[in-house]
């Protein structure tokens, strides 16, 4: 099976699943993100920026 990653519409034949929640803790949707896509959100977590996707807000 195959996936489309959110942020760089590549397609992937692995993919990590994250839910995006709102401010008030509700959640607001699932994204599926490529390897690369995914360490850039991980990195964006601790305040760096990667280099395969825009900025990330969450």
């Amino acid at each position: 099976m195959s996936y489309c990653c959110f942020y760089c519409d590549k397609e992937t034949e692995s993919a990590h699943s994250i839910t995006v929640y709102n401010k008030d803790g509700t959640e607001e949707r699932l994204e599926v993100l490529c390897s690369p896509c995914y360490a850039d959100w991980s990195l964006s977590l601790k305040g760096n920026e990667g280099e395969h996707s825009p900025s990330f807000c969450i």
